[in-house]
């Protein structure tokens, strides 16, 4: 009985302890949309990925990441269609301040990065629209 008492216990253990070693996705070579704000004083940001699969996670100061919620399919696609019009639209955008706000397209070999918050410089529509949305998405 004791036997089998501390075999279960190991085993309990064992299974336990496995964890996520933090990875932000599974398909390197798919969309994402890293986005966030930060800055200031503390030059602390609060950074967001959406996967392309619909998955979003709360990336953390120490580079690991925080899974929040998984988005309908459809929702997913309209907001990848919508980062997939700007980028054509807009190439890039860095223009950041003392609080930066920002969003990066990656895809395959691509990396597409826009950053604002100079109060001199105004924000085109298109990335002000897409961070609306992918900031209400967090809430």
């Amino acid at each position: 009985m004791t036997i089998r008492v501390l075999l279960f216990l190991f085993i309990t253990t064992l299974f336990a302890s496995c964890s996520s070693t933090g990875k932000v996705t599974d398909n390197p070579n798919g969309k994402r949309l890293v986005f966030g704000t930060g800055g200031g004083f503390t030059g602390m940001y609060s950074i967001y990925e959406l996967n392309e699969d619909g998955n979003l996670f709360a990336i953390l100061p120490d580079s690991t990441s925080k899974p929040l919620k998984k988005l309908k399919r459809k929702q997913t696609r309209n907001i990848f269609a919508q980062a997939d019009k700007l980028k054509l639209a807009q190439p890039a955008f860095n223009h950041p301040g003392n609080m930066t706000s920002f969003i990066k397209y990656v895809s395959d070999s691509v990396l597409i990065e826009y950053k604002w918050g100079d109060p001199n410089v105004s924000v085109p529509a298109e990335i002000r629209d897409l961070y609306s949305q992918l900031k209400s998405i967090v809430k």
